[in-house]
């Protein structure tokens, strides 16, 4: 059986991380059996990051490898799908990934409000004497990190502005469907939902929560998306 080594469950999510998430729901999509595997320490995966995909005894990480894996199984993340709106989808999930994924994790890691919360729960699981220590170097990496890539060096209403135009793009995109490219649920939306959900579900609403909610398509794609994706994989919250 498949294993997927991941970060744990938390706020109704299927993990602390997107990614995990993400891959999580292309394991369920391709009808593949698999278990997950909890770990709070990635540092002696491949890369230092999770997800990591264990089969047939070899490591298979990043979200996107895992993707390219399953579907040389046989597994087909776009079924009905034409050649256009694969390369739509392909696209919607680097924009996600690369922009609005950043912010939430700039509201998770950088808001004091936030971080109160889920500094803790992120790092529940390492021994208590490092339980203090570990937060503080790791968020002084993160802050780092995103003022690298610039998303730490915007003002609130830059950041917004990103979000909103991310947001405003999907809006495009979905219309009237229930999921982003038409009936059914795609790899696009194992790599958008989870991202939109953690931000609605941020333990303190930010600017960024408040302006996905005001999104008109976003409560019924976050309830199908939870009820279809998520279903099997954690136990929802009332909505």
């Amino acid at each position: 059986m498949l294993s997927l080594i991941t970060f744990p469950t938390g706020f109704g999510e299927p993990s602390h991380s997107p990614f995990c998430a993400k891959a999580m729901i292309l394991l369920q999509m391709s009808g593949q059996a698999w278990q997950r595997e909890d770990i709070s320490n990635p540092s002696s995966m491949p890369h230092g990051k999770l997800p990591v995909l264990r089969a047939n005894g070899t490591l298979v990480a990043d979200s996107e490898f895992i993707q390219g894996w399953l579907t040389q199984q046989g597994a087909d993340f776009y079924p009905g799908c034409t050649d256009e709106q694969r390369a739509i989808g392909h696209a919607l999930v680097r924009m996600v990934e690369e922009n609005l994924r950043l912010i939430l994790v700039h509201d998770r890691w950088l808001d004091d409000e936030n971080w109160a919360r889920l500094g803790p729960m992120f790092f529940a699981q390492l021994p208590a004497p490092l339980r203090k220590l570990v937060p503080i170097l790791a968020r002084r990496s993160v802050r780092a990190g995103l003022k690298s890539n610039g998303i730490a060096r915007m003002s609130p209403e830059q950041r917004l502005q990103k979000a909103g135009n991310d947001l405003d793009a999907l809006g495009q995109i979905i219309g009237t469907n229930p999921f982003l490219l038409g009936d059914a649920p795609t790899a696009a939306d194992a790599a958008v939902l989870p991202v939109l959900s953690m931000i609605d579900r941020l333990p303190v609403a930010t600017a960024t929560t408040r302006l996905v909610r005001r999104q008109d398509w976003m409560k019924g794609y976050l309830q199908r998306g939870r009820a279809t994706l998520y279903g099997p994989l954690v136990e929802q919250p009332p909505e």
